[in-house]
This record gives structure tokens, sequence and C-alpha cells, in this order.
């Protein structure tokens, strides 16, 4: 057995925008308390690793798919596509995945073995531990490891918590606006004529029941644009985060190598990808080597490691493929 234990400290290509609720049109920042020295306790923004861990299951059932050659074409159904990409679900124990097939699931899926899964509605845990992403600031610099300190003294000349902006520093507060096709007179002229009319009509009475005060009115006939405000972590902020994992072979090992390096190739996190925010993109990385009686340290350079891995996972898939096939075509989960 042996137990890969990786640490990186991650940097924000673009804004962060990985948020817990929403308060009317403002969405806030997740937050976990941290304990300073002192005593207080302080909110501190951080990215899950319940969000991470889905994003290194995402990306290693796209690589198995690729190495089986089935990621195109592949039609699946939706009991394969929750189990690759979900684990499963808890199921009346006569349609779900026995236990005693849960071995064939995962020599055929080996990511399945690594991330978890679900089989005869009883949940199995997975051997890869994912820790959330800890923003480095000076309300966190106590709790970081000395390794990150020392790199980010070297690199940054970073010597200090005294030197680190505290966590309300990294926040930022970013506003948008959906705009109302209805406003712009030269979109009207695409309704109907009928359409035109009303909303012209709507827009006049709006307009009335701002100058009279008419609350019920405003309301009645307002538009749907939609001002909206919701927080980010700044771009170029740092966070400390850790993947570990439990392997007993060179399958094994190589899985969870391809699972993490998966997901390093493109990392990204929180919501509204789609307009600029998320992309992560590791800054260093260490990797400890825990079964010594005293931890070593070593730089892990991700580009040399990737070069390194993928083989032995790649063959194993190849050679299941049409196995994987007939599986993900039969399964129910």
């Amino acid at each position: 057995m042996e137990r890969l234990h990786y640490e990186f400290i991650l940097e924000a290509a673009t804004p962060i925008a990985h948020h817990s609720e929403t308060f009317g049109n403002h969405a806030v920042l997740m937050r976990r308390k941290v304990r300073q020295p002192g005593g207080e306790l302080v909110p501190v923004p951080y990215v899950t690793g319940d969000c991470i861990r889905h994003g290194i299951r995402e990306a290693s059932m796209i690589a198995l798919l690729d190495a089986a050659g089935l990621l195109h074409g592949a039609e699946l159904t939706e009991a394969a596509l929750r189990l690759l990409f979900a684990g499963g679900q808890q199921m009346g124990a006569q349609t779900a995945i026995k236990l005693d097939e849960y071995r064939r699931l995962v020599d055929l899926l080996p990511p399945l073995g690594l991330l978890g899964g679900c089989a005869q509605n009883r949940i199995i845990p997975g051997r890869l531990e994912v820790g959330d992403a800890l923003l480095v600031c000076a309300e966190t610099w106590h709790l970081l490891p000395d390794w990150v300190r020392r790199h980010l003294a070297e690199v940054e000349g970073t010597d200090g918590k005294a030197t680190v902006p505290g966590c309300r520093e990294h926040v930022q507060e970013e506003q948008r606006v959906r705009m109302d096709p209805v406003l712009r007179p030269a979109l009207r002229r695409l309704l109907s004529a009928g359409e035109r009319d009303g909303a012209e009509q709507r827009l006049l009475a709006g307009e009335v029941a701002h100058e009279d005060g008419d609350a019920v009115a405003v309301e009645r006939t307002k538009s749907t644009m939609l001002p909206r405000t919701y927080e980010t972590i700044a771009a170029g902020s740092l966070m400390y985060w850790y993947v570990s994992a439990i392997v007993h072979d060179e399958l094994e090992r190589d899985t969870a190598l391809v699972a993490i390096l998966s997901w390093l190739a493109q990392p990204s996190a929180g919501g509204k990808r789609g307009t600029g925010h998320g992309r992560l993109r590791v800054f260093a990385g260490a990797q400890l080597h825990l079964p010594r009686p005293s931890a070593v340290i070593e730089p892990v350079d991700v580009q040399a490691l990737g070069g390194r891995v993928g083989t032995v996972f790649a063959t194993h898939v190849r050679e299941r493929s049409e196995a994987i096939g007939k599986l993900l075509r039969e399964v129910v989960a």
C-alpha cells in the first residue's frame, strides 16, 4: 500500500465565482470560519473540496472514455452517465448494482475504485482525499505548511503575515445586467404590430406610474431588465490545496495520477465559467512522502510528471474497451 500526497499553490487565472447563497439579486462567496491565533473567528473565502473532487471525477472519466475509444459516439444510457460522472445513486436493491459485481466494475472502470460509488443501495467510499482550496491571506497564514511560506518568501518576497493582504482585499464585487430588448427602439421594430403596440403601451404606463409614485403599477409594468451583483475571489489570488490517494498496485497508482493530472491540465472551479470566471493554474507544487518516519518534501514539476503517467491506465482500459462498452450499455445505477 502506498499513500500519494500532493500539495499545490493554485493561482486564480480569472476571478473565481464560487457562491454559497443569494440574497435578493446578490450572490455571496463560499466562506468558512478560521480561528486566529488570538482566538477570533474570521470568515474566509475558499473553494470547496467537493467542487474540485467533482472536477477530478469528470476529468478522469473523460480520460477513461477516451482511452477506451468511446468518447465520440458513446450514446450512454442515463444509468451509465450517472455511474461515470456521479458514482451512481441509491436505488432499490432489485435494480441497483450488486455488491459482488463491484470488483468487476472497478476493474473495467478504474477511476470508480478511486473516487467511490454506489452499489446495491449502499455507498462505497473512494480512496481519494481532496482538500479545500484555502485562500492564502493574513487570516490563514498561520495554517499554511512551511514549504508554502518558504516558497512565497523566495518567489514573491512575502516574509510574514504582515506582508500578506487580508481576506477582504481578495474579494471584489461585480455587477452585471440582463438587458431587456424591448427597451431598444431598433429591436422593437422587429415585433409584430400588435406586440409592438402592447410593448409601447406598457412602457408608457411605466413612465406614468413612476411619475405618480404608484408602486403597484410600477411593479406591474416594470421591464425584464435584471441588474445583479456577486462576489468573486480576485484574479491573481493564491490558494493552498492538497490531494491524497491510497493505492495498492501500479494500476491504481497510475489511475490516481491520471485523475489528478487530467484535472490539473485545465483546472477550474465555481460558476460563471461561460463569462470569464473560474480558471485556475498551478503556481507551485510539492510531493510529500508520507510513509517515511519524517515527511520529505520534494518540488513537483506538473508537466514533467504528466509525461511519465497514463501508460498503465491507458493500456488496461484499451484491453477492456469492448467489455467497458457492454457494461455501460447494460448497467443499472
